[in-house]
């Protein structure tokens, strides 16, 4: 079974922590700081989602150049934010398909880090069960 029931529910999910990772933590002035903007391309259930340091777009708004590009699966999504996955592992590993400067991703983690604690509340809001988290 997966983590997310569909495409909507992904974007529910992502739209929330992300809109809280960019207005209530360091981490949107950092990226508008470091110039980082990210777009995701995910698989099961196929969404596609961009996020910069003012916005959180998803679908057919969310096809646009972003500084970062990762490809994975939204099983890999949650993995990352229960920390029962490392980015750098994921990477060498390509559960996680990067293009863009690694450099820019490797130096946005600090800032991600204090997120994951929160993680489970955003999935309890939207009804997903946290297993080993």
């Amino acid at each position: 079974m997966t983590v997310f029931k569909d495409t909507q529910h992904i974007y529910a999910v992502l739209e929330d922590l992300w809109n809280y990772v960019i207005r209530e933590t360091e981490c949107g002035q950092k990226m508008k700081e470091y110039d980082v903007s990210y777009k995701f391309l995910i698989k099961e259930p196929n969404a596609t989602l961009y996020v910069d340091h003012e916005k959180v777009l998803t679908g057919d708004e969310a096809n646009r150049d972003a500084v970062i590009t990762m490809e994975l699966s939204g099983e890999t999504v949650h993995k990352f934010w229960l920390k029962q996955i490392q980015l750098p592992v994921a990477l060498a590993t390509r559960k996680i398909k990067s293009r863009g400067p690694i450099p820019k991703v490797l130096k946005m983690l600090p800032y991600l880090k204090p997120v994951y604690e929160h993680y489970p509340r955003f999935c309890e809001k939207h009804g997903i069960e946290v297993v080993g988290g």
